[in-house]
């Protein structure tokens, strides 16, 4: 909720007494959220560049940064300073939101119904978001699976190859590269799953309040109860997208050691060539 759809007197003094927040669990990430947006007109940052490009774009940057950041999170990244995740404190507004409309007290129905929207969809494009960049890294890492199996599904040609001192040494640096991509990859995945994780615990608690407040919100209006079946949906579907994204996560993270595992190999089988060769040139 913007600081305008709470009582003023509630926010004179954020420090003294801050509005109470209807989920405990929720309350410091929604008075931190608060806080913000009061702040935002004095901290606003730039929009990050990386918000609105496409999931091939976030790839190249991921990879072709110096050193890692999480630059391609985007806003969705927790800040130095922070205590709570982003989708913490979108949800607390949420749920707040909701609690306004049940309780009566908004300044305009309207307008909060409203904010609840622009909450939504960024949920939803958290999580679209979120999609695209597993299932394109997914993709990535298992064409170069495939790729890379075929010379050691061969292995004796192969392990002739390798006695062709420049071949050696394409295969080498052609690992260092993959295992960059390995290493890039992985830290962008367990960043996101930390992402997932906290949208899926917000999620949860959000589920549970919508659940007790509707034995309280006996008498709602139709476009109330339109607003509340909605939320309803939503956090359903939202439950499932972040289960969905924790099941990809994690056969990205198998494919990620498959394919470690297949550098591993190569890299022991050009060893060994190198060290074969080195023998006969000494014998020599």
């Amino acid at each position: 909720m913007s600081a305008s759809d709470v009582d003023n007197d509630s926010l004179s003094d954020m420090d003294a007494k801050p509005p109470v927040h209807p989920v405990p669990q929720m309350q410091g990430a929604f008075e931190e959220s608060m806080m913000e947006t009061l702040n935002e007109s004095e901290d606003a940052e730039p929009q990050d560049r990386m918000s609105n490009a496409d999931s091939v774009s976030r790839r190249k940057m991921l990879l072709e940064q110096d050193e890692y950041q999480r630059t391609v999170a985007g806003r969705w990244k927790q800040r130095p300073g922070e205590q709570f995740h982003p989708l913490w404190k979108l949800v607390a507004q949420i749920s707040f939101g909701m609690h306004l409309l049940q309780q009566g007290v908004a300044k305009s129905d309207e307008e909060v119904i409203k904010i609840l929207q622009n909450h939504v969809d960024d949920i939803d494009g958290f999580l679209e978001r979120t999609t695209e960049d597993f299932d394109l890294a997914q993709g990535d890492i298992d064409e170069r699976i495939r790729y890379l199996k075929l010379p050691l599904e061969h292995g004796s040609v192969f392990d002739t190859m390798l006695n062709d001192r420049n071949f050696r040494i394409a295969i080498v640096e052609g690992n260092e590269k993959i295992e960059h991509i390995i290493d890039r990859t992985a830290a962008a995945m367990n960043d996101a799953l930390k992402d997932v994780q906290k949208g899926l615990d917000a999620t949860r608690e959000l589920a549970k309040y919508l659940t007790r407040v509707d034995k309280q919100w006996d008498e709602r209006s139709e476009e109330h109860d339109s607003v509340y079946l909605a939320m309803i949906g939503n956090t359903e579907g939202w439950t499932r997208a972040f289960l969905t994204l924790q099941s990809k996560g994690n056969a990205l993270r198998r494919a990620l050691v498959q394919l470690g595992g297949i550098v591993a190999e190569m890299q022991k089988r050009a060893g060994a060539a190198s060290r074969k060769n080195l023998v006969i040139l000494l014998s020599v």
